[in-house]
């Protein structure tokens, strides 16, 4: 099948196309050439534009799917659509499980309420992500139809993930020494591996699926997780500190302390219902590849921490060590 990526070279976009090659698909790629420069897949056609400005290269080509990646705001989705709905034959969008109007709500499933926009033309993405990824499922519905597949993830880890959120704790496993973590009251924790779902959207791409799905991933034990984080060549010594403190102490959630969630308004998305993708083939590789994979790739990139984008800076991490162990004496 021809498929057509927006993006494709950054995440989640280009571990798609990978996916999309090794199953022997055509692939072509419309993106603004800023992440990767041009040529990073051999034999795939490359157009370079803004989405935001020009949407002509698309004109007069067609292909039998379109992967939206990263579709923000419902007018540049409204107008992607639109301009595509003549010569695609299927319109699949990856929006998020937090489109839900209420995240505090355990196991939701596809029919759940979606969060509405209070200034449908605000472009402030903060805390309207949820509500503009919902705004913009509704623009691609209302071009595509039933020819429309919407895929929510949960957070999505793996090599190449430029945000840090997940990469963080294989990397900092690998530095070793004292590692402060949150004593979380529920260590429930929920994320999919970028490859896992590129794999199961080309399946899903194959077979003509269309309708919504959640997609948020198998379900592991944080405390499990960060002690499988630290390679058996490395001396470290996990530190748990209890939500309380750093709450106090005005720790960030999620992001300074990745994958910490303590306000039970969120905690809801770590028990979504992913039944209905699993019965349309989503799998899930083990969660020790996906670290390992992850912090190799971490370690080649040879950041200095000013450079990372999530995660508790390590001095900052040194005075709440120093402080909690102070409390405690």
């Amino acid at each position: 099948m021809k498929v057509l990526i927006i993006g494709g070279t950054r995440f989640l976009g280009r571990h798609l196309a990978e996916s999309f090659l090794k199953n022997k698909h055509e692939v072509t790629l419309f993106h603004r050439g800023k992440t990767a420069a041009p040529g990073i897949f051999q034999g795939v056609e490359e157009l370079i534009g803004d989405r935001e400005q020009d949407l002509s290269l698309l004109e007069n080509k067609s292909w039998d799917a379109v992967l939206d990646t990263c579709g923000y705001f419902p007018k540049q989705v409204r107008k992607t659509a639109e301009a595509l709905h003549n010569n695609v034959s299927s319109y699949i969008f990856v929006s998020s499980v937090s489109v839900y109007a209420d995240q505090s709500v355990r196991y939701l499933t596809e029919e759940a309420k979606t969060a509405v926009l209070k200034d449908p033309d605000t472009t402030e993405m903060g805390e309207n992500y949820g509500a503009l990824k919902a705004a913009c499922e509704k623009e691609v519905q209302k071009v595509f139809g039933e020819q429309a597949l919407i895929i929510r993830p949960g957070l999505i880890v793996g090599p190449h993930d430029y945000t840090d959120r997940f990469t963080y704790w294989p990397h900092r496993g690998a530095r070793g020494g004292e590692i402060l973590v949150p004593e979380m009251i529920d260590p429930t924790i929920r994320f999919i591996d970028a490859r896992d779902l590129a794999d199961w959207i080309v399946r899903m791409a194959e077979n003509q699926e269309n309708g919504v799905y959640q997609a948020v991933g198998d379900s592991y034990n944080f405390n499990n997780f960060v002690q499988k984080c630290i390679p058996n060549t490395t001396n470290a010594n996990i530190v748990p500190v209890p939500e309380s403190f750093l709450l106090e102490e005005k720790v960030g959630e999620w992001v300074e302390m990745p994958l910490w969630i303590a306000s039970e308004e969120y905690r809801g998305l770590d028990y979504a219902d992913d039944s209905k993708a699993k019965n349309k083939g989503l799998v899930f590789r083990s969660i020790e590849e996906t670290i390992q994979d992850t912090a190799a790739w971490s370690l080649s990139r040879d950041l200095d921490w000013d450079q990372w984008k999530a995660g508790l800076h390590p001095d900052k991490e040194a005075s709440l060590l120093q402080k909690w162990k102070q409390k405690v004496k």
